[in-house]
């Protein structure tokens, strides 16, 4: 059995980002190239992504997903570093840093795609609407009958008898026949 923690803390699996993100190896690949990203490899040689390399593919995808392609997929938001490159990131120019703004002072809506925005934030909203409902409904699958509260087990309970009374009118007309049948 292999070890699965040899590889630093944080670090996403390759296998693991693929099934997440319901894509083959050749889609991976082709992420990986397209953000210049080189995988690292642990102590026993398996490949892992940093955290913030995996969270690059990720942005990526979801370009991907409202574009049907890689191309034109920008993510300035993402420092693209790895250890050995965090000396050569810290000593960017003032003028680059500068060139990194958000949101430009002048015409500050121009530089939006507002359908794309918008689009956006409607996809954010029915995930933070829609999560909550999913982990409920993952938490009532695994539920058993113990892990109810006393008055939903009675609800249950009552249910079932509603459903399948123990007396039916075919069992009484049978009891009452077998009384008087038998003298009794």
């Amino acid at each position: 059995m292999s070890k699965q923690n040899s590889a630093p803390e944080g670090a996403i699996r390759p296998e693991t980002l693929m099934s997440e993100l319901s894509i083959k190896k050749d889609a991976y690949y082709k992420d990986l190239n397209h953000l210049k990203i080189e995988a690292q490899t642990d102590s026993e040689g398996k490949a892992y992504l940093t955290l913030e390399q995996a969270d690059q593919v990720r942005a990526l995808r979801s370009h991907v997903k409202k574009t049907g392609k890689r191309s034109g997929f920008y993510n300035n938001s993402i420092v693209k570093a790895d250890d050995s490159n965090l000396a050569k990131e810290s000593q960017a120019t003032t003028s680059e840093i500068e060139g990194d703004v958000y949101v430009k002072p002048e015409n500050p809506t121009d530089q939006f795609d507002v359908n794309n925005l918008m689009r956006s934030a409607a996809e954010l909203k029915a995930y933070e609407m829609a999560v909550p409902d999913l982990v409920k409904r993952a938490l009532a699958d695994k539920m058993v009958w113990d892990d109810l509260p006393e008055d939903l087990q009675q609800k249950i309970t009552d249910a079932e008898e509603a459903a399948n009374p123990k007396y039916t009118p075919v069992s009484i007309a049978d009891k009452l026949l077998a009384q008087s049948r038998g003298g009794s």
